[in-house]
């Protein structure tokens, strides 16, 4: 499966710091210049500002629109030389050892989308975990089955459902999901996705690494119980982005008709897991 790692130009520090885990885990990795926010136009055609400032109840950063262009670039490619897979690095990562052998497995070729860096806001109660596995309860029960209840300790609020547990070993367990977590350090997305995240990116009023809750078709998307790639933190190349800022009144009433529902991704969820997702 191909790697791809993106770097600026600018942060060799970072080239090699990342260079050197994947060395150790005997990982070969294609390097992606990154898109240097501060380099874009001010009027960067693809930002629907207003929109974001909505959505997000905060401005874009030039930083964001640089990240959102250099996964881009990924997926292009990908789209180009007809890659069935990829692994997208971030370079500010820490890389958990069983990387590789979570890889080797191939267990993600069940799924279009696969974020390694985060299981948040997912609970993930570890007895309640524990206990479905050794039941060999994997999928979510329907809603009159006893076992809901202990399946919901997996869960976080109302909408935010696993739909089936895929243990890879002892320690790894796959769960697939809706909505799949942020944070876009590491993951591996399917051709499938990337054409869809691609397309779903043409008007962003997102950061990027919220693209695949708005993607359209029928994609399988899932997390790993214990994340195998940690962002590092308190060095971060987009400057800003988590600024407070506070809606006005107006602005807070314009939100409320215009915030996305997600309905295209919720009507694919539904087709997908049919009485599951009740």
């Amino acid at each position: 499966m191909q790697i791809f790692l993106i770097n600026l130009d600018r942060r060799p520090d970072r080239l090699e710091q990342v260079k050197t885990q994947l060395d150790q885990l005997g990982l070969e990795f294609q390097r992606i210049s990154a898109v240097d926010g501060s380099q874009l136009p001010a009027d960067y055609p693809l930002l629907q500002k207003e929109r974001f400032l909505l959505e997000q109840k905060k401005p874009a950063v030039i930083g964001e629109i640089g990240c959102a262009e250099s996964h881009r670039l990924i997926w292009k490619q990908m789209i180009a030389q007809q890659l069935a897979f990829a692994l997208v690095l971030e370079d500010d990562i820490t890389l958990n050892p069983k990387l590789t052998e979570f890889l080797s497995t191939k267990a993600y070729e069940a799924y279009d989308f696969v974020n390694l860096s985060s299981a948040e806001p997912y609970p993930l109660d570890s007895s309640a975990l524990h206990s479905l596995l050794q039941q060999r309860i994997l999928e979510r029960p329907l809603l009159w089955q006893s076992t809901r209840q202990l399946w919901r300790k997996l869960e976080w609020r109302r909408r935010w459902r696993i739909f089936k547990l895929n243990p890879v070993n002892k320690a790894m367990v796959l769960c697939e999901c809706d909505p799949a977590p942020a944070l876009g350090s590491g993951y591996i997305l399917s051709l499938a996705a990337a054409e869809s995240f691609l397309a779903q990116s043409n008007k962003l009023f997102f950061p990027i690494d919220l693209v695949w809750r708005y993607s359209p078709g029928l994609l399988r998307q899932a997390f790993l119980s214990q994340p195998l790639i940690e962002q590092t933190r308190g060095d971060s190349d987009i400057p800003g982005r988590y600024q407070g800022y506070r809606l006005t009144p107006w602005q807070s009433v314009k939100r409320f008709f215009v915030k996305s529902r997600r309905w295209q991704r919720r009507w694919d969820v539904a087709r997908l897991y049919k009485l599951k997702i009740l």
